[in-house]
């Protein structure tokens, strides 16, 4: 087997067989694998489909779904904002916008007794995710991240 494989890379024709090894390559690669990955590519394997349609964008009608979510909010940032039972949420002044896929972001004002500085309203923001579907449901829901702004002076 050695000396078959070291006539052909040592002779003449050596640089003939490497180009059409390579021809070889291209072919099977153009033909065979290349079909198969666009065929895959093609399919839904890899979109996920929406669990139901709905508007993206700022939600201007307060849904019972935003409700919800404006609810399971807030008990978020009182547990990451070490809140007093003195604070007061502005839900007035509360906004949400549809991601897709169940997910949005709600942003409200929550106002504090700051002892230096009396009332200050602090906005908070979080993303949730509707994972399953009884919205009323606590456990149906997923709170993706809360920021809880400093007061603005």
């Amino acid at each position: 087997m050695k000396d078959f494989i070291a006539k052909f890379t040592r002779g003449k024709f050596s640089i003939l067989f490497l180009i059409l090894f390579v021809a070889l390559l291209y072919t099977v690669l153009n033909n065979g694998v290349m079909p198969l990955v666009m065929s895959i590519v093609k399919s839904d394997a890899f979109f996920e489909k929406e669990a139901e349609e709905e508007q993206l964008g700022r939600i201007e009608n307060k849904t019972p779904r935003i409700g919800y979510a404006l609810s399971h909010c807030k008990d978020a940032v009182k547990d990451e904002g070490d809140l007093s039972d003195a604070a007061q949420f502005l839900d007035e002044k509360s906004e949400a916008w549809a991601l897709g896929n169940r997910h949005y972001i709600i942003r409200s004002t929550v106002r504090i007794i700051d002892q230096d500085k009396g009332q200050v309203d602090r906005l908070f923001a979080c993303k949730v995710r509707m994972i399953a579907d009884n919205e009323a449901d606590p456990n149906s829901w997923s709170i993706l991240g809360v920021d809880f702004n400093e007061p603005s002076n």
